[in-house]
């Protein structure tokens, strides 16, 4: 259908909304066309966004649809009556009998009575059988429907497509929360949007109107990238079977391919009298053993997977070590991973000892690889703990320092103990153990940057040392021998060999 009046004020007035050329309001428009009428306000409402000409256009868009649909279905129903009318006089009138109305006589029939023994099929041979197969084709009426369905399929699943895409495009820009759609109908006004009936986070029923936006209440996304990656994957399958389907819509065998969309249902039947829900446990429990043998059959391709994965890698490890020597790759592995650990920094062996905390002076000396302040921080610690039993001690004898207070009033004396807490000192001590903890462990870092720094550089390690000359010794004479040239003497003394020692050393 043309529709020519709707598109061309369509086109018109959606440049005016947004700032588009002519032809791509000509494809956004056409593309509108195609979609089913309750999906057109959508669409529209999407793209152009909500507001009053909006509205105006859609309103005004969707009536001049309706009259043309309206005016075609009439043209539609004229040219059936008057093929009908053609038809009709067309056929020849029956010639009127000269037998009188009161006549007995029987008009003598051209066709031979029917028996019994026609209602019997006709015998078949083998032959003849294998000839009438099932056919794998489908009518022009059949092909002709399936194709319809399959458009409009097409269609939709392009459609939400499209949804998904523009709001992903739109959540990376962060919007505002002016140009968001806003409802609060709950469901009541406009239909519930199925594909995200509520917020995940605060509770808020979405309404189609909303649609798949951020939620309006809390702004929260309605889905997570990996869900909204999940479904465009199977809506792009779906739209590739769609378009198979499409391309051959005569083929019965491409026709009736399941869809991955279609819900899938539980079928169960019982004997006459037989439990019901008996029946649909069974059936229940069936369909748990199948996802179970399902998901047992997934995790096997994913371990034969990760076995060839990790067979690949052996091999081109092999491949790559083959002509090296194997000190030099394990070498090579070690300086790696000593890299690593340089590059990471971190902290890898660390001792706990709260052995130490408890420890009184005089009793033991502490470890002896301690830095000075780490052996303050330890005394620091130890006195507090000692101070502490002390306290302890004094007050389950009944010795700690106290304060009576005595009020004396009407003849009466009144006397009050109180305990004093020494906080000021306690805090002190503290601070001072945390002043203490903070510069060990700065010290630590400081020491740890500077090992990080201090790589090896083999010129300097060259030029520290001095490459040794060996003369053998008829060669050297006392004459020679002075007080600022010391003699050089032999690698490796050796009395029972007086063989003269020769060292072979690598430039």
């Amino acid at each position: 259908m043309a529709y020519e009046k709707a598109r061309a004020y369509a086109i018109s007035h959606v440049g005016q909304i947004i700032p588009l050329d002519k032809e791509t309001c000509e494809e956004l428009v056409n593309y509108t066309l195609t979609l089913p009428d309750y999906e057109m306000e959508t669409h529209l409402l999407d793209l152009l966004g909500p507001s009053d000409e909006t509205f105006k256009l859609i309103s005004k868009f969707m009536d001049l649809k309706r009259t043309e649909d309206e005016l075609s279905k009439m043209q539609t129903e004229k040219q059936t009556s008057k093929a009908a009318a053609k038809r009709g006089s067309s056929e020849p009138i029956p010639k009127k009998s000269n037998a009188p109305a009161w006549s007995n006589s029987e008009p003598i029939s051209s066709k031979a009575p029917k028996t019994r023994l026609l209602k019997n099929k006709i015998a078949v041979t083998t032959s003849q059988l294998a000839d009438m197969k099932p056919s794998n084709k489908l009518t022009n009426s059949q092909a002709k429907k399936a194709k319809k369905k399959n458009l409009d399929s097409l269609a939709d699943i392009e459609a939400a497509i499209n949804d998904l895409e523009v709001e992903n495009a739109k959540s990376s820009f962060h919007l505002d929360s002016d140009s968001r759609r806003v409802c609060d109908c709950m469901a009541t006004r406009h239909p519930l949007f199925e594909v995200a009936p509520n917020c995940l986070n605060c509770g808020k029923i979405i309404c189609s109107k909303e649609g798949l936006q951020p939620c309006s209440s809390c702004g929260r996304e309605l889905l997570s990238e990996t869900e909204k990656r999940e479904i465009i994957k199977i809506l792009r399958s779906e739209k590739d079977l769609m378009e198979l389907k499409s391309a051959e819509p005569s083929n019965k065998a491409v026709q009736n391919q399941p869809s991955k969309l279609a819900p899938k249902k539980i079928k169960y039947g019982t004997t006459p009298g037989g439990n019901l829900w008996k029946a649909q446990d069974a059936a229940l429990k069936q369909l748990e053993e199948d996802a179970k043998k399902q998901r047992e059959l997934e995790a096997k391709e994913e371990k034969e997977r990760a076995e060839v994965e990790e067979q690949e890698k052996e091999l081109q490890h092999y491949q790559m070590s083959k002509n090296k020597n194997p000190e030099l790759m394990k070498a090579q592995e070690r300086l790696e991973t000593l890299l690593h650990f340089q590059e990471t920094g971190a902290e890898r062996s660390k001792i706990i000892d709260n052995a130490s905390d408890f420890e009184m002076p005089g009793v033991s000396s502490g470890s002896m690889w301690l830095s000075p302040v780490e052996r303050a921080l330890q005394l620091k610690k130890q006195q507090k703990q000692l101070r502490k039993s002390q306290s302890k001690e004094k007050a389950r004898t009944g010795r700690t320092k106290k304060v009576v207070e005595m009020v004396i009033r009407d003849g009466k004396v009144k006397m009050v103990e109180k305990q004093v807490i020494d906080d000021e000192a306690s805090v002190a001590e503290e601070d001072e153990i945390n002043t203490l903890e903070q510069t060990i462990n700065l010290d630590k870092l400081l020491h740890e940057a500077v090992l990080s720094k201090n790589t090896w550089d083999p010129k300097k390690d060259q030029e520290q040392w001095e490459k040794p000359v060996y003369i053998p010794q008829k060669v050297i004479s006392e004459s020679d021998l002075t007080p600022d040239s010391p003699a050089r003497e032999r690698v490796q003394q050796n009395k029972l060999d007086n063989a003269e020692l020769v060292a072979a050393m690598y430039s």
